[in-house]
């Protein structure tokens, strides 16, 4: 999803999800016990993992801004939806 999300901003310059794939992460997430700290942890990971994949030679600094403001909308529209899983059951 963080793929489409890049392919997305680039080709959009923003992140559109649909509402029911929204819905079941921000459920999952929720059911699963998903905390904010752990989004950030997912990025880091997310991002090395990236960068091993391309390598040194063509990584830079633009590739690790865009694979991140990808990652950060994305993860930005499953805590708003993980919100209003909280707000429905509560």
């Amino acid at each position: 999803m963080t793929c489409e999300s890049a392919i997305q901003l680039r080709e959009k310059g923003e992140v559109v999800v649909a509402d029911t794939t929204l819905k079941y992460l921000g459920t999952v997430h929720v059911k699963s016990g998903v905390k904010d700290p752990h989004f950030e942890v997912v990025k880091e990971a997310l991002i090395r993992t990236i960068e091993e994949a391309i390598g040194e030679e063509k990584w830079n600094e633009e590739m690790k801004n865009a694979w991140g403001e990808a990652y950060d909308q994305l993860a930005e529209a499953i805590k708003a939806e993980m919100k209003n899983h909280h707000d429905e059951t509560a």
